[in-house]
């Protein structure tokens, strides 16, 4: 394995939705074992519902971050404002919308109108300091109307509007991670670092236990400017173990890095 550019301890975080099924059981024992493993950063997403201040609250008291939230289109067209303020009283600087709904992109015009849509909202939130991602899974990279949802968005997308890479949608989506973050240098802001485990059925594996070029995302995410580096799984065989692991393998990655 060789190890390059690479990245830095604090630029590792963690997508909360892979603990959600023991969040859901003790929030607070979660979030400090979460602390535990040797994360400072964190990811909104999959938890009990909670007010923008109980949430603070529990970080605080853990010793974690918010860097970015997962809210739905949905909440989005509920309200800008009433998600900002949440957003601000958790702390977090950056929402990530997590999903195109199936009914919007069914056609590239489909998929232009919702990028119109985010390029509004981010707009707003940018007046509120809030920056707004998107985040994909494997339905970005199919045929769509001879292009795909992932070349439209990224032609429609505002510049202020940022993109979350997950490495393992982009693979079991047919692309190469690698050179999806180096096709968007200025665009991609962030990465899921979900492995992809060996066999037909695609399953996804802590990072750095897997079958994805880690060491490559990571030089290439330096590369391209990336901030942060998200351990996430959407299956963990054992949440807390497994989120342990991708820690340790990212850690060693960083502690690499010249």
């Amino acid at each position: 394995m060789t190890y390059r550019l690479g990245m830095r301890v604090d630029q590792i975080a963690l997508q909360l939705y892979t603990v959600r099924k023991v969040a859901a059981v003790d929030l607070a024992g979660t979030l400090n074992a979460v602390r535990a493993a040797g994360y400072r950063s964190v990811e909104i997403a999959g938890l009990p519902e909670l007010s923008g201040g109980e949430l603070r609250a529990l970080l605080d008291e853990a010793g974690l971050t918010a860097i970015a939230a997962h809210q739905d289109i949905a909440r989005l067209r509920a309200g800008v404002d009433e998600v900002a303020d949440w957003l601000a009283a958790v702390g977090s600087p950056r929402v990530i919308v997590p999903w195109l709904p199936e009914e919007e992109r069914r056609t590239a015009d489909g998929v232009r109108a919702f990028a119109a849509e985010l390029n509004g909202y981010a707009q707003q939130l940018g007046d509120r300091g809030i920056r707004l991602g998107y985040h994909n899974h494997s339905f970005e990279f199919a045929p769509l109307d001879g292009t795909t949802v992932w070349d439209v968005l990224l032609a429609e997308f505002a510049p202020d509007v940022d993109l979350e890479l997950d490495v393992y949608w982009a693979s079991v989506g047919g692309r190469d991670p690698v050179a999806e973050i180096q096709a968007a240098p200025d665009r991609i802001r962030l990465l899921h670092m979900k492995d992809r485990s060996a066999g037909a059925e695609p399953r996804d594996a802590p990072a750095g236990e897997g079958t994805l070029d880690v060491p490559g995302i990571v030089d290439a995410g330096r590369e391209a400017g990336v901030e942060w580096y998200i351990a996430e799984q959407d299956e963990p065989q054992d949440a807390l173990r497994d989120v342990a692991t991708a820690y340790r393998n990212l850690e060693l990655i960083a502690s690499r890095s010249p």
